[in-house]
C-alpha cells in the first residue's frame, strides 16, 4: 500500500469505514426530509449502531457495504392518509445525532494525524 492511503493505518481505514456509514446515514435523512410531502413514500433509515460496529470492527482493506448499512423501510412508523410515514422529528434528530457522531469522529482523526505529524517530526530531528 501507497503511504498516506488510509488503508495503510489501521485506524484511518476505521475512521473512514465509520465516516463512510455516516455519510450513508445523513444522505438517507436528508432523503426522508425532502420526500416529507411525496404522497407514498416512506421512511428509509440503517441501523445506525449496528452499522457503525461493523464499520470499525471490519477487516483492514477498502470499505464495502454491511448488511447493517443497507437502507430498509422503517417500521412502526404512523402512516399518513396520503401514504407517507416520514415523521419530521425523528428525521431531525437522526440528524443531529450524526452531526455529533461526525464531530467526534473528525476530531479524533484529527488528533491522530497531530500524533503521526509530532512522530514524524521527532524523527527528523533525533
Amino acid at each position: 500500500m501507497k503511504v498516506g492511503d488510509p488503508g495503510s493505518d489501521p485506524y484511518l481505514g476505521k475512521v473512514q469505514r465509520a465516516l463512510d456509514v455516516m455519510t450513508r446515514r445523513q444522505t438517507l435523512v436528508a432523503s426522508n426530509v425532502s420526500n416529507l410531502d411525496t404522497p407514498g413514500y416512506r421512511t428509509v433509515d440503517v441501523d445506525f449502531n449496528a452499522a457503525l460496529a461493523d464499520a470499525v470492527a471490519a477487516p483492514d482493506g477498502p470499505p464495502g457495504e454491511t448488511a447493517a448499512a443497507r437502507a430498509e423501510r422503517v417500521r412502526g412508523l404512523v402512516l399518513r392518509n396520503d401514504g407517507n410515514n416520514v415523521d419530521l422529528d425523528r428525521e431531525m434528530l437522526a440528524m443531529g445525532e450524526v452531526r455529533s457522531r461526525y464531530e467526534a469522529a473528525t476530531a479524533m482523526l484529527r488528533f491522530h494525524v497531530r500524533q503521526l505529524r509530532t512522530a514524524i517530526t521527532e524523527g527528523r530531528t533525533g
